[in-house]
């Protein structure tokens, strides 16, 4: 049967999500690029120290609302008629592959904040702040395609959701499957680390993602199942012949 309240909770998850991902976002933002030269990078982390290390945090509570999301859209997708494909499964194995390289990034994040400037400047740290970058962002987009995709399609072959949620993710999933090809670029537009990737993949996908919760949120009552009737035939002993 059908929980309910549990794809609700689900829902809200999904919006409390967006809203801490969106708060870990504005503070550490904008990044900068790997290119920089080791002393000018090992300055910049020193200076956004306490920034960065509560939005390395930040990635725990986001990932405890993610995976809750993840697990009521599984079982909301689940309850649509038609034969199982595997879908919502997919789906939520993408999701929590997307969940480790997130908190793989935010470890590193962390990691290099505690370094001192000079130490990071002579043991070639830089690579790890490269990592860290790419990580989260280039190839890091790809689960997040396959998530929004698996999603999706699952909506649109069994309607279980409504039509244009449907597309949105087909559209979120080519944006993020597009943004996988930043790693080709290093212009400050294109690149992994510039604007392009995040207006195309991280917003559409976040949009999708508040738009499904909502509809999770909005999931309607079932009806209760009628009582059966009792068994009387014990009682009915003296039938008129």
């Amino acid at each position: 049967m059908q929980n309910v309240h549990a794809e609700r909770s689900a829902g809200w998850s999904a919006i409390c999500f967006i809203a801490v991902l969106m708060i870990a976002t504005f503070i550490t933002s904008p990044l900068a690029p790997p290119t920089y030269d080791p002393a000018h990078l090992a300055l910049l982390i020193d200076m956004n120290r306490s920034h960065l290390l509560f939005g390395a945090w930040l990635s725990f509570p986001a990932a405890g609302f993610f995976l809750w999301f993840l697990v009521g859209l599984r079982a909301y997708l689940s309850q649509a008629p038609g034969r199982p494909e595997g879908l919502p499964t997919f789906a939520l194995i993408a999701g929590v592959v997307m969940t480790t390289e997130a908190l793989l990034a935010a470890s590193l994040q962390t990691a290099l904040v505690y370094v001192r400037p000079e130490v990071f400047q002579a043991n070639g740290l830089a690579g790890v702040y490269g990592a860290f970058i790419f990580t989260q962002e280039g190839l890091g987009y790809a689960p997040v395609a396959i998530f929004l995709f698996a999603a999706a399609h699952s909506m649109r072959r069994h309607h279980s959701a409504p039509s244009w949620l449907a597309w949105l993710g087909y559209l979120a999933a080519l944006g993020a499957a597009f943004s996988t090809l930043s790693i080709f670029y290093t212009d400050p537009t294109m690149s992994p680390w510039g604007q392009g990737p995040g207006l195309m993949g991280a917003l559409p996908s976040a949009v999708w993602i508040v738009a499904t919760g909502i509809v999770l949120i909005r999931t309607p009552d079932q009806p209760a199942e009628p009582a059966l009737p009792a068994d009387t035939s014990a009682l009915d002993t003296h039938k008129p012949g």
